[in-house]
């Protein structure tokens, strides 16, 4: 055999050997696939609603600021609510449905009352929560809840509905939900001036009034009373001036003032509207007794509001 080709052949085995210890040679390509998910829009949820003060007492011929506090959560992240979304409350005496047959109304419902967020509690983000307040002015005549009221089984409650980006709601009330006071109250507009009277006369058919308005959120009886007018020294008592509800000469006038509280049944309805007061007039004369002195008289007259059970 030829030596050379001995040699090669030797060769060619031992490179084969090589390659068996170490593997053979491969060529490796590489490749991708395409990743989608879709995050599902998750509903907002409201806690920690509040509804303060409590006991409400409202402010007669006025309106009176209540505030409603509430803790938005998103698991979208809070700004879908604070920055892309609404948040908004009804005030309203629970008798009613807050979100469906509770029309607006001063009396009961105090809808679409926005909240806005409380500092930087919402950082935007990852983050899910923040805090949500607002006011509300309620005035002098809602209506009452407490136990002397017409709906003493009540209260006044909060709905409170955060509203996301695309439009999914969560809605939460007052676990604690305060009482509403009555509110007996009256403002006497017009001062009682008799004028000039002589000594041994009256007043005859002229008449003062006196216009009493319902400052209050109840049907209201006046209890009245009076001092007697006093000029330096002299007296003039209580009892000569006379009162009625409805104009009269002063013989006739049915009422005598005393110095002592006395009810009268007047039954002067509340309102139900801001700006339009619900008013009653009351009728006074005087009679000065032979031998007064001269003078200017002056004493008060005191209107109290009362529970009317009728």
């Amino acid at each position: 055999m030829n030596p050379i080709f001995k040699i090669y052949a030797v060769s060619v085995v031992m490179a084969l050997g090589i390659l068996g210890a170490f593997g053979a040679l491969q060529f490796v390509l590489a490749d991708g696939s395409s990743t989608a998910v879709v995050v599902q829009n998750a509903a907002p949820s409201v806690s920690a609603v509040d509804l303060t003060a409590n006991p409400i007492t409202l402010t007669e011929n006025t309106s009176t600021t209540v505030t409603i506090t509430a803790t938005v959560t998103d698991s979208n992240g809070c700004d879908d609510v604070f920055t892309s979304g609404t948040i908004l409350a009804t005030v309203y005496r629970s008798g009613l449905a807050a979100t469906s047959s509770c029309s607006a109304d001063e009396n009961n419902c105090y809808r679409n009352v926005p909240l806005a967020e409380v500092g930087n509690t919402c950082t935007g983000g990852s983050d899910t929560t923040g805090d949500a307040s607002g006011t509300i002015p309620l005035w002098y005549f809602a209506e009452a809840t407490d136990a002397s009221s017409t709906y003493p089984t009540e209260t006044w409650q909060v709905a409170v509905t955060a509203r996301d980006a695309t439009g999914d709601s969560g809605t939460s009330t007052d676990s604690t939900p305060p009482e509403l006071n009555s509110l007996y109250a009256l403002n006497v507009t017009s001062a009682i001036n008799f004028g000039t009277v002589p000594p041994g006369t009256n007043t005859g058919a002229t008449n003062q009034p006196a216009t009493t308005t319902n400052t209050g959120n109840f049907k209201i009886d006046i209890e009245f009373s009076g001092t007697d007018m006093s000029s330096g020294g002299n007296t003039l008592t209580a009892a000569q001036q006379k009162y009625a509800t409805t104009s009269a000469t002063y013989a006739s006038l049915a009422y005598t003032l005393s110095t002592s509280p006395t009810s009268k049944d007047v039954n002067l309805t509340k309102t139900t509207a801001s700006g339009s007061p619900i008013a009653t007039t009351t009728y006074w004369g005087i009679a000065v007794p032979n031998g007064q002195a001269t003078g200017t008289y002056s004493g008060t007259n005191t209107f109290t509001a009362i529970f009317s059970s009728n």
